[in-house]
């Protein structure tokens, strides 16, 4: 009973209507997946599994993320069926990497190469239906705090006592420090050189976590304000690509590193501006809107 128990959940899911859209999209990320991520193997060379391109499931799991939101499936669900339905094209790929070396190998060392290639392909199709799992997840996640009717609730007991609020406090003071120092003092000796260094590397190890707090500090519900969620959380994004772009186009040296620098003062004044509204929104009591 329990050794036929996957292959049971394998046909349920296989008929669930349900899931035929996410199944659907996985399996039409297998050509875009095996092309994108094919490599030929060179002679004499061993090559057991290989490197999977993500950009055909990273979409397809945002679509899926996007498909389910607020329908009865979840999101959850949906993502390890397309994930599944996906490493169809990771087993391929790897299938195809390995098979040369277990063609040419002798016998002690092919038998080797065969469990390592089953050990590969696993641990592929693991990570194919980790990636469209929670990256659906994620964005369905993220669509449930967008919207407006649950982030306009009713305060209740316990809430705005959200502390995401420290981790802006912490980037908001780290930040013009790290920043001022690096382009302000313009350090020269080795060991002013290594701090500049240790301070940029600490606010760039901040920023995530930064946008992160950012987003869920500012899609909580409240009675009091309704930030721009697109404005704090989308305009430092949006900072960094233009000056990326900008800064490709006029041939500046190493454009990521401008993009990056941008990014990092974007989202500094972002949550800066963000902290200062949020303290005088408090302070003056409930409203709704959209103000900043």
């Amino acid at each position: 009973m329990t050794a036929m128990s996957p292959l049971r959940t394998l046909r349920e899911g296989l008929g669930d209507d349900s899931l035929r859209v996410a199944i659907y999209l996985g399996l039409a990320t297998v050509p875009f997946t095996v092309a994108l991520s094919w490599d030929p193997v060179s002679d004499g060379v061993v090559n057991i599994g290989g490197s999977i391109s993500g950009e055909a499931l990273l979409l397809a799991g945002l679509i899926v993320g996007y498909y389910y939101h607020d329908r009865p499936t979840e999101a959850k669900r949906a993502g390890i069926w397309a994930g599944l339905a996906g490493s169809i094209g990771t087993v391929i790929v790897f299938g195809a990497n390995s098979s040369a070396a277990v063609a040419s190998a002798s016998w002690p060392w092919s038998a080797a190469a065969v469990v390592l290639t089953l050990a590969a392909v696993g641990f592929g199709v693991g990570f194919t239906v980790l990636l469209t799992t929670v990256v659906a997840m994620g964005l369905d996640w993220v669509l449930t705090r967008l919207d407006r009717n649950r982030r306009t609730a009713e305060s209740k007991p316990g809430d705005n006592t959200s502390k995401w609020w420290i981790a802006l406090a912490v980037y908001a003071v780290v930040a013009p420090v790290a920043l001022g120092y690096l382009f302000g003092i313009a350090p020269e000796s080795d060991a002013s050189v290594l701090l500049s260094v240790l301070l940029v590397f600490s606010v760039v190890i901040l920023s995530l976590p930064t946008l992160v707090a950012l987003f869920v500090d500012a899609t909580a519900p409240r009675s009091d304000w309704l930030p721009n969620v697109w404005l704090y959380v989308g305009g430092p994004i949006v900072a960094g690509v233009l000056v990326y772009l900008f800064a490709t186009v006029r041939g500046w040296g190493f454009p990521p590193g401008y993009g990056q620098y941008a990014f990092l003062t974007a989202l500094w004044v972002a949550t800066a501006v963000y902290l200062v509204n949020r303290r005088r929104h408090r302070t003056d009591g409930p409203r709704y809107g959209n103000a900043a």
